[in-house]
């Protein structure tokens, strides 16, 4: 690997593909220029003198026309100009939403070279895809660049996963995975990554990919699925890394497959028991405030769960539909609705429980840093896709602290039966929990 440094012309840096140090350079040169000119303006500021007035040429360079930048260097240009709000975007999430799904992948990137050449593969692959090419020679250049990267990370993960002590056929039928557990971590984040790339650029090797993220997540007890949550939050803890975690779970609330990184056939008879069973205790406590409303008519009403009035009540009760940014139609909004929904009632399931002894005023904390969150994103761009609620909530803002993992899995493995139910006349299925869910949240709350 040569250490050569990276040339640059005017605004316009090239980067050596093959040199990670190269990549490491040209990072370091952006971010010096960046802070040189803070520190400038702020020098001005104090001197009191007027801050240097720089031109929307100077701001917004272009391309100069001498210079051919091959595939690999133009996705170098693009990480540069910050394009991660777009690809959030193509996910369902509002670009307006910070971190977001391509910013907590970026990040992630930066643990491996594996990882690194998935995320360069995926943003090749979308540029081609968006059109943004102005010439054939320009969209073949990129595709040669993201097939590349592509085959790179393949042939890296092989050497990752072996040396963490796991044998995989990735693109293939053979699985193996024993990897060790302080290996897990890793090996899970590079066969997920791989999974998101193929799921939206190459959607027939992608069940390899669940089967192997499957295995590496419940080790030996594949098919021992926990009962209680004390289990379940023993499980959850498998993957320590919050961004790993986050990209998880909304990838398990919003694909459109019936597929799951978690959960397969064997625990699909629990699962169903386990959503049943909430559904059925949602009913109970609807049916019960139905009662308390028609004896306390003359009295003041307590205020529901969740106000009709909120930004949040918005994006739970809109009827779902193809988001436009998400070019690819490969994210479900009812999915993601119907995860958000069961999270919301959960917590207040568990909360106005006098008997555990917990604050009954949680839920209402939660509702409330949930609604400041999405109300900051803008009412318009908040109500646009209720995958906002979705990726907030995966992160978990708007849950308690206690248990929160355990939550998240518990309501995925809810979805995955809901997705697996194929009856549509049944108790469960998507429009009933829907309705009772909502029905539970606009009842008045219990406590004080």
């Amino acid at each position: 690997m040569s250490g050569r440094a990276p040339k640059t012309t005017g605004e316009l840096i090239i980067v050596h593909q093959e040199c990670r140090a190269s990549r490491s350079q040209a990072r370091a040169h952006l971010a010096q220029n960046g802070i040189r000119k803070r520190i400038q303006k702020q020098r001005g500021r104090d001197n009191g003198s007027q801050p240097p007035q720089y031109s929307t040429v100077e701001a917004t360079p272009s391309l100069p026309a001498t210079v051919a930048l091959s595939g690999f260097s133009m996705v170098e240009y693009l990480i540069s100009t910050n394009i991660f709000p777009d690809l959030s975007s193509t996910w369902g999430v509002s670009p307006t939403v910070c971190p977001g799904p391509a910013n907590l992948s970026h990040s992630l990137s930066r643990a491996s070279d594996v990882l690194e050449s998935i995320f360069r593969a995926n943003l090749a692959f979308h540029w081609v895809d968006l059109n943004l090419w102005t010439t054939t020679e320009e969209k073949r250049n990129m595709k040669v660049a993201a097939l590349t990267f592509r085959g790179q990370a393949i042939a890296l993960a092989r050497k990752e996963l072996l040396r963490c002590g796991s044998s995989r056929g990735i693109g293939g039928d053979s699985i193996q995975l024993q990897a060790h557990p302080t290996n897990r971590e890793v090996c899970f984040g590079i066969v997920l990554r791989l999974l998101q790339l193929d799921y939206r650029f190459a959607r027939s090797d992608v069940l390899p990919h669940f089967a192997a993220c499957r295995q590496l997540l419940r080790g030996t007890s594949v098919k021992n699925l926990p009962e209680d949550r004390c289990s379940m939050e023993g499980l959850a803890s498998t993957i320590r890394n919050p961004h790993l975690h986050h990209l998880m779970i909304t990838f398990e609330c919003i694909n459109c497959t019936p597929n799951s990184v978690i959960w397969d056939d064997g625990d699909l008879d629990c699962l169903t028991k386990r959503l049943s069973e909430f559904a059925n205790c949602l009913r109970e406590r609807n049916i019960v405030s139905t009662e308390q409303r028609t004896l306390e008519e003359s009295l003041p009403s307590a205020p529901p769960r969740v106000s009709p009035h909120t930004i949040l009540w918005r994006c739970l009760t809109k009827t779902p539909a193809s988001i436009a940014s998400n070019i690819y139609r490969d994210v479900s909004e009812l999915s993601a609705q119907l995860g958000a929904l069961l999270l919301i009632c959960s917590v207040f399931l568990d909360y106005e429980d006098d008997s555990q002894g917990v604050d009954p005023l949680m839920p209402s904390q939660c509702i409330d840093e949930l609604e400041d969150a999405l109300f900051a994103l803008g009412e318009e761009d908040a109500v646009s896709s209720a995958l906002n609620t979705s990726w907030l909530l995966a992160g978990g803002l708007g849950l308690p602290l206690t248990q929160r993992r355990s939550r998240l899995w518990s309501v995925s493995g809810m979805l995955y039966a809901l997705k697996r139910s194929s009856g549509h006349d049944g108790v469960v299925n998507a429009r009933n929990v829907k309705e009772v869910c909502l029905e539970f949240l606009r009842s008045p709350r219990k406590g004080p």
